[in-house]
């Protein structure tokens, strides 16, 4: 960012001569911090800032499933600093207003397809084209990104014993990580694909992201099932943590910055909780013979 350290460090000074407290200064410094490092990753410098860049902002502090509270102070922090800016001509106008910050919003519960509907999902993509068959097991047994499956070269897959490995590059907020494919079926409706392909320097499904998205609409209009790409990293998430995956792996696969979207993300888990459950002795209830 174009001198923004220096500007935020300037902004901190002018309010310590104004009276603000230690305290305030420190989380000013930190939610701003935050916040340029947003604006550097989009590589907006101070005087492009606008309106949409809060906006976007606001967007991935929910994804991260932080609290309304806790984006209201960031984005109250972020205020004070536009009306600053203004007045010192480092910004055209103030980009927020009291009336952008969130009301109380009820974060929707995301519910896994269910087994019947996987099983559904599994006989539909079967029928799709081999290209497109194996990008959506793909989704399905390594939870990846759209958006990575559709960036991945053949070269990115590889076979590691007898595991099916993929290597995501430039991934979303810098998760490059080289992952397996979980799912054996995936796995080996994948490495049939990438082992019979002409390999050249075109995308490894020959598929753009939006095609991949076209596919998802069509199924759900078929099948009447409410469905997304996106659903299927929800899915894979709480299936692995059915099976007693711990979160932190669960995390590392996903990509995840925080172990709190993880969590998210597995929310819809169908744990079993009768091993938990103490084992009551009857004979011992009073009534009981």
């Amino acid at each position: 960012m174009q001198n923004m350290k220096k500007i935020i460090n300037e902004f901190i000074e002018d309010m310590r001569l104004e009276g603000r407290a230690e305290g305030t200064l420190r989380e000013y410094t930190q939610r701003l911090n935050e916040f340029s490092r947003y604006l550097s990753y989009k590589n907006r410098a101070i005087d492009q800032i606008t309106h949409d860049d809060v906006s976007g902002f606001t967007k991935t502090l929910f994804k991260k499933c932080q609290k309304i509270t806790t984006v209201r102070c960031k984005l109250s922090a972020i205020r004070v600093f536009s009306l600053w800016a203004n007045k010192k001509d480092y910004m055209d106008s103030v980009i927020i207003s009291p009336g952008d910050y969130p009301k109380n919003v009820k974060n929707r519960r995301i519910k896994r397809l269910t087994n019947e509907e996987l099983q559904i999902f599994k006989s539909y993509i079967d029928g799709l084209q081999p290209n497109a068959r194996a990008v959506f097991w793909l989704l399905y047994g390594s939870g990846c990104r759209v958006g990575e499956a559709a960036h991945l070269r053949a070269s990115d897959v590889t076979l590691r014993g007898k595991a099916v490995y993929i290597d995501i590059k430039d991934a979303k907020w810098g998760s490059d990580r080289c992952i397996p494919i979980i799912d054996k079926q995936a796995a080996e409706i994948v490495w049939k694909y990438r082992a019979e392909l002409e390999i050249d320097n075109r995308p490894l499904f020959r598929i753009s992201k939006r095609t991949i998205q076209g596919y998802a609409t069509q199924f759900a209009q078929t099948t009447g099932i409410s469905f997304h790409c996106h659903l299927l990293r929800h899915t894979f998430a709480a299936l692995l943590t059915e099976r007693g995956v711990p979160l932190t792996t669960v995390q590392y696969l996903l990509g995840h910055k925080s172990l709190g979207m993880t969590a998210h993300y597995a929310q819809s888990a169908l744990v079993d909780m009768s091993s938990f459950l103490p084992k009551i002795n009857l004979k011992n209830v009073e009534g009981e013979d």
